[in-house]
């Protein structure tokens, strides 16, 4: 029987969309003015990649979509701790960037260093769409997942790394800056990335103790998040 996108799928596909809006209206608001080109360009790149995802999930992974509309049981603590912890970086990071280049004027980077930061969200797009195609145990959430049989995903993205997914979101961390024209917002950023680093520490000592097999693949795929340096 082929899986169809459920109540759940769509409800995800919702909730993506109304945090990229709520993100947008965070920026706009700090910056005062709707009138930021850079802004508006940038936010129309993050829905197309939004929408690219979705799309391919709905397409070639609906359980997956399925699974991460969901809620569950289960769920680590610490993950908790980095969800509460992201949403306030990132609204952060959209409060910053916006009195940083339109209310105050703190700092600006110049038109091209857009370009760096989209290819840093379409190597990210790419690269996190892949990962959750490949791995049907991608939820938004670290649990072991007893009731889905959980098992060891080792092809695809899984083969260079043990986290494409957390690379993918560091990637999609340090393109806002870039993108925005924003040099005080890395620091928001980069805080991003030390949680994407903590969170992928924290999982990955789950897996090892809880799922059967993990610790056989860390020896197949020695590195979390970096080849041959982490």
């Amino acid at each position: 029987m082929t899986t169809r996108v459920s109540f759940q799928g769509f409800r995800y596909i919702v909730r993506r969309l109304v945090i990229l809006t709520i993100f947008g209206l965070v920026l706009f608001v700090a910056a005062g003015s709707w009138n930021w080109p850079r802004a508006w360009v940038a936010l129309a790149v993050s829905l197309v990649c939004e929408l690219f995802v979705l799309v391919c999930l709905a397409l070639r992974a609906p359980e997956t979509l399925n699974q991460r509309g969901a809620s569950h049981a289960g769920v680590k603590p610490f993950d908790i701790v980095f969800a509460v912890a992201w949403v306030a970086l990132s609204g952060s990071l959209a409060v910053v960037a916006g009195l940083d280049c339109i209310r105050y004027g703190w700092s600006s980077l110049p038109w091209p260093a857009f370009v760096p930061g989209l290819g840093l969200v379409i190597a990210a797009t790419g690269l996190g769409t892949w990962a959750m195609i490949e791995n049907e145990h991608f939820e938004q959430f670290v649990r072991i997942q007893t009731d889905r049989n959980h098992r060891v995903v080792t092809t695809g993205p899984y083969r260079m790394v043990r986290h494409p997914g957390y690379v993918a979101g560091i990637l999609g961390s340090l393109a806002g800056p870039l993108m925005f024209g924003s040099v005080w917002s890395f620091v928001p950023a980069c805080m991003l990335v030390v949680l994407f680093i903590w969170r992928t520490s924290r999982e990955d000592k789950t897996l090892q103790e809880e799922l059967d097999g993990y610790m056989q693949y860390t020896k197949q795929t020695p590195h979390r998040l970096i080849p041959c340096a982490w």
